[in-house]
């Protein structure tokens, strides 16, 4: 039988776009191998978000395609610079987001579609514990800096799957033994825009309608949208313990006028107000955030305001991104900042965002929590046990996807270190 072999970069939607490749691989006879050398195909599914893994993912693929075996190059990449990619793996098949859930026939030769229409999301394939569901693709924003209106498509639109496909698929997926439930997408606090319901009435939809001991994880949640469904969403979250009290809300500047730079459409009060809402409403949370350093326009004085906001709210985990230019952006045609003022800006923010990580991580010693055993622990040592909040603690030993209790015994500024219970 023919083989392939699969290698993602980028985001839980790019992940879930494997899984629809994989799928239909599967349906044309090729079974799965880990090693590239093996494969009779060989897919790279891109991300085009940063320069730098950019540069990586190119590496890849000219080493990849040096293999003379049949090559496909999926995701944002494909739009974002499919120029340099038939430049290094000139037979290299293209396979654009827009067109993975018709994978099967664009690899038999037949025409991308034009547009993603979410009709098709990938089943749970019995493998492992964690369901990855893409909800919804596209986004209501425009912003300066994102390649992705561009390679995923977006600036004002969103399309979003069915919500009773979903919550067929979810059942499915636990009766078949799934315990984490990750629901993603471009912005998942838009979902359901384009159908006449929201996350909210997907999440009790859900709940309700899907019995079974698992926990759901929802995806980034912009601070606009958010705040349309706010008080709902945590009313719901109140009252089942199946969804994770994590909160992913890129605020991306402590800047108010940086924030209008990059045309986002709120203020840096109202990610405060959000962030201090949900604090409130559980003894027990984690939020998450992004920021970009050194956009273009960018002073040293909104600098030190984003570090004051990560200080100010104890954010729990900050994913600092240096900016870099991105093809088909208006950012990119902006005055540059230095790649020296980026670097140094991205160095002391990663700094005082690790030393308030670990001053939360502190407070959770000594105490004894519920969790699940997510994964295989970092680099390989131990096994991750995710808390009720999505909070990371190391342990030696337990099975994974099995609900436990742990006792934290240390901390880090990335994850908490404890011994199993029960």
């Amino acid at each position: 039988m023919p083989t392939y072999y699969i290698e993602t970069y980028g985001c839980w939607l790019n992940k879930a776009d494997s899984a629809l490749i994989e799928e239909d691989l599967g349906k044309m006879g090729y079974v799965k191998v880990d090693d590239p050398v093996k494969a009779d195909l060989i897919v790279i599914n891109t991300c085009a978000v940063r320069e730098d893994s950019e540069a990586r993912e190119l590496k890849a693929i000219e080493r990849y395609y040096r293999l003379g075996k049949r090559l496909v190059v999926a995701g944002c990449l494909t739009k974002a610079r499919p120029s340099e990619i038939v430049k290094i793996a000139p037979n290299a098949q293209l396979l654009t987001p827009n067109a993975v859930e018709n994978a099967a026939r664009v690899l038999q030769g037949s025409e991308e579609p034009s547009e993603r229409t979410m009709a098709r999301i990938p089943q749970f394939n019995g493998i492992g514990h964690i369901y990855v569901v893409p909800i919804q693709v596209g986004c209501l924003g425009n912003c300066t800096y994102c390649v992705v209106k561009y390679t995923r498509g977006g600036m004002g639109w969103v399309r979003s799957a069915d919500l009773g496909m979903v919550k067929e698929y979810v059942a499915k997926a636990v009766a078949k033994g799934a315990r984490e439930i990750y629901l993603t997408g471009q912005e998942v606090s838009a979902y359901g825009k384009d159908k006449g319901y929201d996350l909210v009435d997907l999440l009790e939809s859900i709940l309700k309608g899907v019995d079974g001991r698992y926990l759901i994880r929802l995806g980034m949640l912009e601070p606009l949208e958010l705040e349309r469904i706010i008080h709902r969403l945590i009313d719901v979250i109140k009252s089942d313990w199946r969804v994770y009290r994590f909160f992913h809300i890129p605020v991306q500047s402590g800047s108010n006028r940086v924030l209008r730079l990059m045309r986002r459409k709120y203020d840096v009060d109202l990610f405060k107000w959000e962030v201090n809402l949900i604090r409130r409403s559980f003894p027990t949370t984690f939020i998450a955030t992004d920021i970009i350093v050194g956009h273009p326009g960018e002073s040293e004085e909104d600098f030190e305001e984003s570090v004051r906001l990560v200080k100010d709210l104890s954010i729990d985990k900050v994913h600092v991104a240096r900016y870099s230019p991105r093809p088909f952006t208006e950012a990119a045609y902006m005055r540059q900042i230095p790649d020296q003022v980026k670097k140094q800006r991205s160095s002391i923010l990663s700094k005082v965002a690790l030393e308030v990580a670990y001053s939360r991580n502190l407070q959770y010693v000594g105490g004894v929590y519920e969790g699940i055993v997510s994964s295989v622990g970092f680099r390989g040592k131990g096994l991750m046990v995710r808390l009720m909040d999505y909070r990371p603690v190391v342990v030696e030993k337990g099975f994974l996807g099995s609900f436990t209790k742990v006792k934290v015994t240390d901390a880090t500024p990335i994850n908490l270190v404890g011994e199993v219970l029960e």
